[in-house]
């Protein structure tokens, strides 16, 4: 596991923080953020797909991204994108963590990059990793994680991105 803080430049971030933040930024429902169940009332939170196995979305946003994500890859060594999409979790009141999970059965190189600042950390083999706006984790895809859902902030924001090896 390797932490970056300031990865992209300020402007770059903070023109994708200011994208990923607006109102007709287009998120979307999902019950259940780590799996396709749904077991608890906070379990929920919101996705955007960028980069999917078949490759990128037709959107402005993705095309905007591309440089990011492209900067990510070579930061990890990865060989090619697997998969890139944002995540939304919010305020539920409550400490909660989502189910432990792993993005691919197979190796391959995990990005969570945080958008915003916000509270919520990720867990990763027992390590905790706090929202820090514009910090990079890298980690073993294949290894179990998670992430927790804000309760001193409105949003917690982050790209998760996959490469292969």
């Amino acid at each position: 596991m390797k932490v970056i803080d300031n990865f992209l430049t300020n402007a770059y971030h903070k023109e994708l923080c200011g994208l990923l933040s607006e109102t007709q930024f287009e998120w979307h429902y999902n019950a259940n953020i780590t799996n396709d169940k749904e077991t608890h009332l906070s379990e929920f939170g919101f996705f955007h797909i960028f980069f999917d196995e078949n490759g990128g979305r037709k959107v402005p946003v993705t095309n905007f991204w591309y440089p990011g994500l492209l900067q990510i890859q070579d930061a990890v060594n990865g060989s090619s994108i697997l998969r890139s999409r944002a995540d939304m979790t919010m305020y539920t009141g409550i400490n909660f963590s989502h189910e432990p999970h792993v993005d691919y059965e197979f190796e391959n190189i995990a990005t969570v990059y945080y958008v915003n600042d916000s509270d919520g950390p990720t867990m990763i083999e027992g390590n905790l990793i706090e929202p820090k706006a514009n910090r990079l984790v890298m980690f073993d895809g294949h290894k179990p994680h998670t992430g927790a859902s804000p309760t001193k902030h409105k949003t917690r924001i982050i790209i998760n991105s996959n490469f292969n090896v």
